[in-house]
């Protein structure tokens, strides 16, 4: 199921940019507890928070009038910044190692007329997979790091921490699959890529809206990022029992498309 050689090649490809991601996503969780291990920045943060629009409370998921830092730590998950990231990995992978070698007729594209095509989909999956648990568990050391250098007391518990990164690693699970996916259905690397941004873009738009608008606001459970919510999980909102089935399925489906719909596309 498996080209060790397909997978060998990304890991080289990646072998620089991976790393450097980690350490932004270690260093980006690790600023959040400085911030509050920091009394002047505290009460910044505080004051802020005293004085946000309703909308934007709705938006990061905050809840009550006062300041929280468990509420503050969570969101630095879920920033736009950290979603970027994240999100980037599987477009910008599945992009080079799945279309462009349609776009090229690489020498692995060839060679998989010997092998079944699920080879190149499966390994491509497997490391974008991969990257992601690293770079959960690169944020995870930042928080925790943080918080035992600083002796922060009101932190995240770990049982909160380890939630935050199990549901998101699913969650991104998904998106792999989902990116994978579109990229079999393009044989140009720059217009799957840009197929893939404009849907993740939009549905982070279409989350934020459903967020900030009440008359809306039925429409949460379509949205595919209200199941990546770091916020809701540390004030106990979070619907593990929808959201686990839910991204599983996206997971198996998407994936499965891609193995099909690519073991018979023409090469």
């Amino acid at each position: 199921m498996i080209s060790p050689q397909q997978f060998k090649r990304i890991f080289k490809s990646q072998r620089y940019v991976l790393p450097l991601l980690m350490l932004v996503a270690f260093a980006w969780q690790m600023l959040y507890v400085v911030i509050l291990s920091s009394s002047a920045m505290r009460q910044l943060a505080e004051a802020y928070f005293a004085i946000m629009p309703p909308a934007f409370k709705k938006f990061m998921s905050i809840m009550g009038a006062g300041f929280s830092s468990e509420q503050f730590l969570a969101f630095g998950y879920t920033h736009p910044s950290m979603l970027f990231i994240l999100s980037f990995v599987p477009v910008a992978i599945a992009g080079r190692f799945i279309t462009a070698e349609l776009e090229g007729r690489s020498i692995e594209l060839l060679a998989i007329r010997l092998f079944p095509r699920s080879r190149l989909i499966f390994s491509t999956w497997l490391y974008i997979f991969l990257a992601h648990v690293l770079l959960f568990t690169a944020m995870m050391g930042g928080t925790l790091a943080g918080q035992a250098l600083t002796g922060l007391d009101d932190g995240l518990a770990g049982g909160l921490i380890l939630k935050i990164i199990m549901s998101g690693l699913l969650f991104f699970t998904a998106i792999n699959s989902i990116m994978v996916f579109s990229a079999t259905l393009f044989d140009n690397r720059g217009r799957a890529m840009a197929w893939g941004i404009g849907f993740l873009l939009i549905a982070f738009i279409f989350d934020a809206l459903v967020k900030v608008w009440e008359q809306a606001a039925f429409l949460k459970n379509y949205s595919l990022f209200h199941w990546y919510q770091p916020v809701d999980i540390v004030n106990g909102k979070y619907d593990f029992s929808t959201g686990i089935p839910v991204l599983t399925l996206l997971t198996l489906f998407f994936l499965g498309a891609a193995v099909f719909h690519f073991s018979r596309r023409d090469m």
